[in-house]
């Protein structure tokens, strides 16, 4: 029975660019397109995964290791961004009530209900960069996982030769 090959899914920009509030920074668009670079190379090689050799095998421990660092570089983009809008939908609830309350005499009550209306939109902005932050954090640990099976392919193949 033949192992059926997996391979790693490159990430799409312009996907992206529809989900998100804010434009991507050009560094982010930069790690993205070297992540995407490297999940082919790591493809080309894993389509042949039974016949590497242990050097094969260690460059592809070093490709994941080079996109563990691209997918933390995105992850932390994500983060901050998250963070950002987080502390915004806070301060924007405290500038909403303290609006209604001094320009437009409204009641504590109704100041507070509206407030929290703007205070809504910034979380749901905040929650999609959370997901894309986690979805990146996961891919990171993952490919540090797998960088960790090729060292014990490597290993395996050194038993097999003894």
């Amino acid at each position: 029975m033949e192992d059926k090959v997996f391979l790693e899914e490159p990430v799409s920009i312009e996907e992206l660019k529809k989900e998100l509030k804010d434009e991507l920074p050009s560094a982010v668009i930069k790690a993205i397109n070297k992540h995407n670079d490297i999940i082919n190379s790591i493809n080309a090689f894993e389509e042949n995964l039974d016949a590497l050799t242990p050097f094969q095998i260690a460059k592809l421990e070093h490709y994941y290791n080079k996109a563990e660092r691209e997918a933390w570089k995105i992850a932390g983009y994500y983060k901050s961004q998250y963070q950002y809008y987080f502390g915004k939908a806070s301060t924007e609830r405290g500038k909403f009530y303290i609006h209604e309350r001094e320009t437009n005499k409204c009641t504590v009550n109704d100041s507070n209900y509206r407030s929290k209306i703007q205070e809504g939109i910034n979380q749901e902005i905040s929650g999609i960069y959370e997901g894309y932050y986690v979805t990146w954090k996961g891919i990171a640990h993952s490919y540090n996982g797998m960088q960790l099976t090729y060292k014990d392919m490597i290993k395996a193949i050194k038993k097999e030769d003894e």
